[in-house]
């Protein structure tokens, strides 16, 4: 059950899990992927593309990304879906994380639910474990075994809850179905509607409160919002084909950066500082001109390279000290766990800035040396 004094604090830990159990996994990508009801997997399976459709069963976790992501066949473990929509219509045999825009389950879930959205319908046979919610607009129709956490805009349980329900936001229903085995608490600028037939067996507590952001932060939904979602996802995509179609490359940065941290931060402020100079000296020259300009080019490119890397570090590194590992990985967990992690420290004030110019600088610095390696090679 959910009994954290924060539920921020509750999607912090349920992002940290989700990498931390993975094996052997199969990656595919395409702009139209589709897996049909026929196909069938043993390991885990990992997608990205611009739309992705999957039938297919699946004896381990999936992890899908893309702008719509269909999820219509059996997956026996975990379920990670990201997109601009999303839906989930196969059964899933644990857990259940999704983010996106508009957002419809309507399966059986036999662990938690993590969904964070813009619209957010969930029906079918019902959550086994608890959900932890973000969203703008939230329905649930379908039973739910455990405790229900909600930071939304305009929510509506009309299912029974086997736990308590925590909300915090703009205006909370229970329907005629909802019936609430726990408590109920929420914070909202008005008191919740109860249509008639709904039950709340336990205690009820209301704060009433018109303070906008904070309702957000109890709800988390400083953290998920559509912008929020759409760089995470671009960011998440980026790195996943970075960090896994380069993977040799991909290690040998992170074990670059491990090696030297405060030496390869040197090296990157220093090709911050002089990579532009020397491209603006030679843009004075005629001659030089060409060269100005590709100069210029590479510093933008290596500026939004290293930004993308920067989280392939710190997932590889956070992976390690985590799992207390003695060795450096780079997968799609470590990927994942990096691109979460950077997003939150961006969210905090003043430090998350600094720290976040830290990791580019450490991922530009460690890719200057390997390419000025490779540069003397060719000598």
């Amino acid at each position: 059950m959910i009994h954290s004094k924060s539920v921020k604090a509750g999607l912090v830990l349920a992002a940290l899990l989700l990498p931390l159990l993975a094996t052997a996994a199969e990656w595919k990508t395409g702009e139209q992927f589709s897996l049909g009801s026929s196909e069938r997997y043993t390991d885990d399976l990992y997608i990205a593309g611009g739309n992705v459709t999957t039938a297919a069963t699946i004896n381990g976790d999936l992890a899908a990304m893309g702008g719509n992501v269909l999820v219509n066949g059996p997956v026996s473990g975990d379920i990670f879906a990201a997109g601009g929509s999303v839906t989930i219509l196969g059964s899933v045999g644990d857990d259940l994380r999704v983010a996106g825009g508009n957002i419809t389950i309507s399966s059986a879930v036999r662990g938690d639910l993590v969904v964070g959205g813009g619209q957010v319908n969930i029906s079918g046979e019902g959550i086994g474990g608890d959900v932890l919610a973000g969203t703008g607009v939230l329905r649930i129709d379908a039973p739910v075994g455990g405790d229900v956490v909600i930071g939304g805009g305009e929510v509506v349980i009309n299912a029974p809850v086997g736990g308590n329900v925590r909300f915090a936001g703009e205006n909370l229903t229970l329907g005629s179905g909802a019936v609430i085995e726990g408590n109920l608490s929420y914070a909202s600028p008005k008191e919740a509607k109860l249509e008639e037939g709904a039950v709340v067996r336990g205690e009820t507590s209301y704060e009433q409160t018109q303070d906008v952001r904070g309702i957000a932060e109890k709800g988390f939904l400083a953290f998920i919002t559509l912008a929020t979602i759409g760089k995470f996802l671009s960011i998440l995509a980026s790195a996943l084909i970075i960090g896994l179609a380069f993977s040799k490359y991909s290690v040998a940065l992170v074990e670059g950066a491990i090696a030297r941290p405060w030496f390869e931060m040197g090296r990157g402020l220093v090709t911050l500082i002089l990579l532009p100079v020397f491209s603006i000296i030679l843009l004075v020259t005629v001659l030089g001109i060409p060269l100005g300009l590709l100069g210029l080019t590479a510093f933008v490119a290596a500026i939004i390279f290293s930004s993308l890397v920067a989280p392939i570090i710190l997932g590889s590194l956070s992976y390690k000290w985590i799992t207390r590992t003695g060795y450096l990985e780079v997968s799609w967990k470590t990927i994942l766990l990096g691109v979460v992690l950077y997003t939150l420290i961006g969210l905090v004030p003043f430090i998350g800035p600094l720290v976040k110019f830290a990791l580019v600088l450490l991922a530009l610095g460690v890719t200057a040396k390997i390419k000025w390696d490779i540069a003397k090679s060719w000598q």
